[in-house]
């Protein structure tokens, strides 16, 4: 039976782990199914998130006040700024994430103390930093296995992806200049709402026609808006949920992510891991333990 989010943020068994260190504290988390919604939410904590599931498709935010302001569609990784309300709509479903909780003393040392810019806090939704991400992955290993160093070790990620959090919205501003002139934000949400739906991953035709766009054009507004072509887009996205589900669950068979990502079979996936990443997927499991 399905529950409000608010709710399971309550619940007794939604914390499956734990790191604490100082002025932080790192949690894996699992929420069970729960209602869409649209609900009004202003962290008494900063939150740096990443999903460690298929993202709820459609779920979008926005930071309250604004009626004009578009919704923009949740990441994977996303920040969410201790005291600043935000609109967000939650689609249905079961999910896992790791969530870093600040304390206000530790964000400032490195954000400072003044507020956001309306670029940054619209950044803040779907944060694309594969730094970020590659030390939150790290910090979930950490906290789903944890060692005798582990402590030790999430300081030093904490401390480096919380630089790299302040250059990605440090460049926000400059980012949205650049991107003028792509797709619009309802295109943009539609796109990637397909794009992180289950099954085979769309080709660049599918995408063109969600958007009533010719080839042509698609392509060139998508890279005027995301920085790179749609099927690298594409890929990238692939490789982060096949990570994600590589670190949730260590025991799951090779052939359901594969069959999950929509890939032909065990073989074809770790081809295209290895080509992307570097290593195996086995390697990279040992190596987030």
């Amino acid at each position: 039976m399905a529950i409000r989010i608010t709710d399971a943020q309550r619940g007794d068994d939604l914390i499956q782990g734990c790191i604490a260190i100082p002025g932080a504290l790192i949690e894996l988390c699992a929420f069970p199914e729960v209602e869409p919604e649209t609900v009004l939410v202003t962290e008494e904590r900063a939150i740096l998130s990443l999903g460690l599931s298929r993202l709820l498709s459609g779920s979008e935010g926005r930071v309250a006040g604004d009626q004009r302001a578009p919704f923009i569609r949740f990441g994977a990784l996303g920040f969410r700024p201790a005291g600043v309300p935000m609109e967000m709509r939650v689609a249905g479903g079961a999910f896992q994430t790791l969530r870093c909780r600040f304390e206000a003393w530790r964000i400032a040392a490195v954000l400072g103390a003044e507020p956001l810019d309306e670029a940054a806090l619209a950044a803040c939704f779907d944060i694309r930093s594969q730094t970020i991400e590659e030390a939150m992955l790290r910090l979930a290993g950490e906290v789903d296995h944890p060692q005798q160093d582990s402590v030790a070790l999430a300081e030093a990620l904490v401390a480096a992806l919380l630089i790299d959090l302040k250059r990605y919205l440090a460049d926000a501003g400059a980012r949205a200049q650049r991107r003028r002139g792509g797709l619009t934000p309802r295109m943009l949400r539609q796109v990637l709402a397909r794009i992180d739906s289950a099954g085979p991953p769309p080709d660049v035709d599918a995408l063109a026609q969600t958007c009533g766009l010719s080839r042509f054009h698609f392509i060139r507004c998508f890279r005027e808006t995301m920085g790179v072509s749609p099927g690298t887009f594409v890929r990238q996205a692939r490789m982060t949920r096949a990570k994600a589900l590589l670190t949730a669950d260590d025991r799951r068979p090779l052939a359901e992510i594969a069959a999950e990502l929509g890939y032909s079979g065990a073989p074809a996936f770790c081809a295209a891991f290895r080509q992307a990443v570097g290593r195996s997927p086995a390697s990279y499991r040992t190596l987030m333990r």
